[in-house]
């Protein structure tokens, strides 16, 4: 039981204390069945017990894979804001868009669009306010 708290703890420590970025915090966050049975399989390791360990580290591998099919077929979709809509118009990019998604939209379109290869400022503009609005979405 001591172990299960201070792998608990660590995890805790890790998550919130150890800068992991807003991004990989939330999808952690939202896989915490895998993240319970990775905690077991590890105690169960640290027991000697090898074969429930291996058991458990599967059932955190399917978990993780698993799991957000099952939330979102569980969770009704959330009310889209209309902010992130019309940013990812600008960009051109998909609902689930990454990080790296929307960066490489930007500097894709923001060739065409720089005022110093022809673009307005305004669209220069736009583009930026998009990217901004999107990563910020991204890591709340």
């Amino acid at each position: 039981m001591i172990w299960a708290l201070l792998i608990l703890t660590a995890t805790f420590a890790v998550l919130f204390l150890a800068r992991v970025g807003g991004a990989r915090r939330r999808l952690l966050l939202a896989r915490w069945p895998a993240l319970l049975f990775a905690l077991a399989a590890g105690a169960a390791g640290l027991r000697g017990a090898l074969w429930p360990a291996l058991g458990l580290a599967a059932a955190a591998l399917i978990a993780w894979t698993i799991w957000p099919s099952v939330r979102a077929g569980r969770s009704s979709p959330l009310a889209e804001d209309p902010a992130d809509a019309r940013a990812r118009t600008v960009l051109g990019v998909a609902r689930g868009a990454t990080e790296a998604d929307i960066r490489r939209a930007y500097r894709s379109k923001m060739a065409r669009a720089h005022p110093d290869r022809g673009g307005s400022h305004a669209s220069a503009a736009a583009l930026t306010a998009a990217r901004d609005h999107l990563l910020k979405a991204l890591s709340r």
